[in-house]
This record gives C-alpha cells, sequence and structure tokens, in this order.
C-alpha cells in the first residue's frame, strides 16, 4: 500500500515535470545567464513592446500639434435665376454675370501663443509616456530577475530532495532485503518509509512551486518553442556586497533615475504649462478673410476684405484656469509623496540588503560543504549499525533543513540586492 503511494506520488512530480518543461516535442531547453535573459527580455516582452508602441503614438501628437490650422474657403451659387428667362424658362445656375457667385477665404491665427503652448503640453505628455515606458521596464526587469533566482534556487532544493530520497531509497531496499533474512526489525523499515514518503511530499510541493515560477519567467521571455533554465555564477554572486555603496549616494541616484518620481515631476511640469496655455485661451483668436462677390452686395464684382474676433465680456475661461491653478497644487503635493516614498524605499531596501548579506556572512559555507560531505558517512555508519535510526533520521533531518535554510538565505540575499536596484531604479549593485 505504502509503496504503491510513493509510486503515483513520484509518477504525479515526474509528469508535472514533463509537462512544464516539454509541452510539446518541439520545445527546447536552453541554459540562460542573467544578463542573457535581460538582453533577451527586452527585446521580446510583450508588455514592453506594446508600451514602446504607445510612446512612439504619443510622439506623433507633437507633430500634430505644430500642425497650423487649415485655410477654409466657401464658395456659393444661386441656383435658380428667376429674374431672367431662357427660351421662356427660368435659368439654372447661372453662372453668367447676371448670375450671383461669391467666393470668401478665411483664415484663424491663433493668438498669444497658443500653438507653442499646444506643442510644449504634447511634448511634456510624450516625455511622461516614455518615462513610464522605463518605470514599467523597472518593474517588469525586478520580476524577471526575483524570478531568475528563486527558479535557481528552488533546482537546488529540490536537488537535495533527489539526494535525500535516492540514498533513503537504496537504503530502505537494503533493510527490505535484511528484513526478510531476520537481521532488520519491521519498525525501522516501516519508520524510513514513513520519512521517504514525507521527504517525496515535501518534494512535490516544492515541484509545485518551480513549475509556477519557471511558467512566469518562460511568459516574461515570451518564448514560444523554448524553454529557459537559469543558471547563476554563485563564485560572483558570492563576492557582491552593498556596503560598497553609502545610503546618501543611494538616495541621490535613486533621486535622480528613479522614473515614477520624474512621471510626478513631468505632471507638474504639465500642469504648469497647462495654466498658461488656459490663459492664453482667455485670447480670443482672430480670423482674417478675404472674398468676392458678384451681384450680392450694392455694388457689382465686390472684393473685400475681413476681420473677426470674439469680444471677451463675459467668456475668458475663468472656470479651467482655477481648475489648472488647484491642479498644480494637487501635483505639487503629489511630487512631495513621491520623493518621501523614493527616500522610504530606499532605507528600507538598502538595511534590508545589509542585514541579509550581514546573516549571509556569518553563515559558514565550510559547514554546509562538510554537511554535504558527511551524510555519505552517516549513511554507511547507519547500514553498518553503528548509530541509531534515531541518530541517521536526526541528522538527515538537519542536513535536509539547513542546505534548504541556506539556499533561502541566498536567494533572499539576492533578491535583497535586486529590490535595493529597484527602488534605486538603477543598477548600483551589478552581478
Amino acid at each position: 500500500m505504502f509503496r504503491g503511494k510513493r509510486i503515483i506520488l513520484s509518477l504525479i512530480t515526474a509528469f508535472c515535470g514533463s509537462l512544464f518543461l516539454f509541452g510539446q516535442n518541439s520545445k527546447e531547453i536552453r541554459n540562460i545567464t542573467i544578463q542573457q535573459a535581460d538582453s533577451l527580455f527586452v527585446a521580446r516582452n510583450l508588455d514592453l513592446l506594446a508600451e514602446k508602441y504607445n510612446v512612439d503614438a504619443v510622439k506623433a501628437q507633437i507633430i500634430q500639434a505644430k500642425l497650423f490650422n487649415n485655410p477654409t474657403i466657401s464658395i456659393n451659387q444661386n441656383v435658380v435665376n428667376s429674374e431672367y428667362q431662357t427660351n421662356g424658362g427660368r435659368k439654372w445656375f447661372d453662372f453668367t454675370d447676371k448670375g450671383e457667385t461669391s467666393v470668401q477665404l478665411q483664415k484663424l491665427f491663433l493668438l498669444a501663443g497658443k500653438r507653442n503652448k499646444r506643442i510644449n503640453l504634447a511634448e511634456v505628455t510624450a516625455l511622461r509616456e516614455e518615462q513610464n515606458y522605463f518605470d514599467m521596464l523597472r518593474t517588469l526587469k525586478f520580476s524577471l530577475r526575483s524570478g531568475f533566482y528563486t527558479v535557481y534556487y528552488l533546482q537546488k532544493t529540490l536537488n537535495v530532495y533527489d539526494k535525500e530520497i535516492t540514498s533513503l531509497s537504496n537504503i530502505i531496499k537494503v533493510f527490505e532485503n535484511q528484513q526478510e533474512k531476520g537481521y532488520a526489525s519491521k519498525k525501522d523499515v516501516l519508520r524510513l518509509k514513513a520519512s521517504l514518503f514525507s521527504l517525496e511530499n515535501e518534494k512535490l510541493g516544492y515541484s509545485s512551486q518551480l513549475i509556477s515560477n519557471m511558467a512566469d519567467f518562460n511568459v516574461l521571455m515570451h518564448t514560444s518553442n523554448v524553454y529557459y533554465i537559469p543558471q547563476a555564477d554563485t563564485v560572483k554572486l558570492a563576492a557582491i556586497s552593498p556596503e560598497s555603496v553609502k545610503l546618501q549616494e543611494v538616495i541621490d541616484t535613486a533621486m535622480k533615475y528613479r522614473y515614477d518620481l520624474k512621471m510626478a515631476q513631468s505632471d507638474l511640469a504639465f500642469n504648469q504649462m497647462n495654466l498658461n496655455y488656459q490663459k492664453a485661451l482667455g485670447v480670443p483668436d482672430l480670423t482674417l478673410s478675404a472674398g468676392w462677390d458678384r451681384n450680392g452686395s450694392f455694388i457689382h464684382n465686390y472684393n473685400y476684405v475681413g476681420v473677426q474676433i470674439d469680444l471677451p465680456f463675459f467668456n475668458r475661461n475663468q472656470g479651467n484656469i482655477k481648475t489648472a491653478q488647484f491642479t498644480i497644487e494637487s501635483s505639487k503635493a503629489k511630487l512631495q509623496s513621491a520623493e518621501d516614498q523614493v527616500k522610504s524605499d530606499v532605507f528600507q531596501s538598502y538595511s534590508n540588503a545589509l542585514e541579509t548579506n550581514d546573516v549571509y556572512k556569518h553563515f559558514d559555507e565550510k559547514f554546509a560543504k562538510d554537511l554535504t560531505g558527511l551524510i555519505d558517512e552517516i549513511i554507511k555508519n547507519y547500514e553498518k549499525r553503528n548509530i541509531s535510526l534515531l541518530e541517521f533520521m536526526d541528522f538527515y533531518d538537519a542536513y535536509k533543513q539547513n542546505m534548504i535554510q541556506y539556499n533561502t538565505l541566498q536567494n533572499s540575499r539576492i533578491n535583497a540586492f535586486e529590490n535595493l536596484n529597484f527602488s534605486v531604479g538603477k543598477d548600483i549593485i551589478n552581478k
């Protein structure tokens, strides 16, 4: 019964892994470094590509804002000339000197610098959209890198389980043979099988996490026929330290490179320009016209020029001007809030990076290597009955817990560095 459950559990794990890793027969598995992942991500991610098109679309509005208003031409012609008759009937569309024809040409001229102000608004809008693109890049790259290292260290954790499960399975086979010969107790065999079942259940949980994180990572990479397996340079990662940069230096860098902060600054600039534009809209525009009228005026073939302008007695755009003024005050408050948030984010992420790195430095890496090397000796000693089952299981559990915690610590440390880069908006800690 127990062996049947263990086989089913192994099949489920293998099926899930195969389903994710291979999917279709055309799927290819490739190892990838963090540098390669960054490059492919920027070129392939669909969200980034869509936002880049939005940037181009908004920039096109600058071209539109620079265009001048078109002149307007109007032509009028009488349909029926009722005063003159031809062959006993009325003359339709009389284009002769006896008919009525008029032509007028008009051109609107914007005053108070409305065109230039409209161009400035379009330029600030395009700049803000570009800043939004880089802020999205910052956010998605953080997700990519966090996912990269989470997948990598989950793989290492699963390797620990694979090693323990393989060793324990071999021991069970040996003890089952010894039990048949009367050299091992059934109680010990059952205890070992229970431990193996527990390990396989725990491994299944980590396998599910790996599959989920691997799927998210490859979605960010936008791969259709390739699955990428993260591979990290552990030697290079071990040498990284956030202590190489000072807190004030990090804050100053963040104030310069955080694009969400830049967007708040652009919003304030836009609203200040919009106030000037709304004031300019309160100034009437000028319309010049010129025309010719054949018979519609007091003289024949009347030529004229004209000027048209609104009289700003009532509507001087007062409401929109007031709205723009209040919007500026709102933007100032939001900008101050954004600056405070950036400083808080940097302080928190910097402190967390220092603390996590300090814990990592105090962890004896040699201890983990010695522990890994000692596990084989423990297995041999247990098989020779030099140690008890309880001592063997305690050591086995201690080995597993320490290796998992070590992998978790390494992942937390690297993610703390990534979070620091994210809060700054620039890679101040390069890997």
